[in-house]
């Protein structure tokens, strides 16, 4: 773990900017985890995931690219702020994240979402709303759990309609329950 001075960070930097391997950035991030919040390093993530969705978009799609990208939007949230809203916008739903075949169940960007969370924006309300939307009564959309929990911040009365259906048909028990409870706590 390291402790972030000046000298350190601008060694953290010359690392990065040196376009290192995937694995190498995950360990810089992990000794990087108790200081997520400070600006300098939140640049540097940022860095580290742009660089990572160039290289993931140009076709390196090995694990070890997943895991950084993964791993980058788990600690990204820590430090996100509102002039970050249009990055994670669009790693929230970059087409290159989606699952490609049926078999494969990981979507990279539903990890995106505990940022999009912590963003305060009619646009993060809208995105989110237009994924619950268009994907009622199909349950396909990965993202749709997270996107339905951010929703339920921004609650419009027209909302109660969508939050029906997935309190009585969702497959998974779980949101279901989720979306009882939003529904009572909203319209009560």
């Amino acid at each position: 773990m390291l402790t972030p001075n000046d000298e350190i960070l601008a060694g953290c930097q010359r690392l990065v900017d040196s376009s290192p391997g995937p694995v190498v950035l995950e360990v810089l991030i992990a000794a990087l985890r108790t200081s997520y919040h400070l600006k300098r390093v939140h640049v540097l993530l940022t860095q580290i995931a742009g660089d990572a969705i160039k290289n993931w978009r140009g076709g390196e799609r090995a694990f070890p690219n997943r895991d950084l990208l993964r791993h980058v939007s788990q600690v990204y949230r820590h430090g996100v702020m509102p002039e970050d809203l249009h990055f994670v916008l669009e790693m929230c739903s970059d087409p290159t994240l989606a699952p490609k075949k049926s078999a494969d169940v990981e979507d990279l960007r539903v990890y995106w979402f505990s940022s999009l969370a912590k963003l305060k924006d009619p646009d993060v309300e809208a995105f989110c709303r237009k994924i619950v939307t268009e994907d009622l009564g199909r349950w396909t959309d990965y993202r749709f759990v997270e996107a339905m929990k951010i929703v339920a911040r921004f609650w419009q009365p027209a909302d109660a309609g969508s939050f029906t259906l997935i309190s009585k048909q969702y497959p998974d028990s779980l949101t279901r329950r989720d979306a009882k409870r939003i529904l009572q706590r909203k319209t009560t």
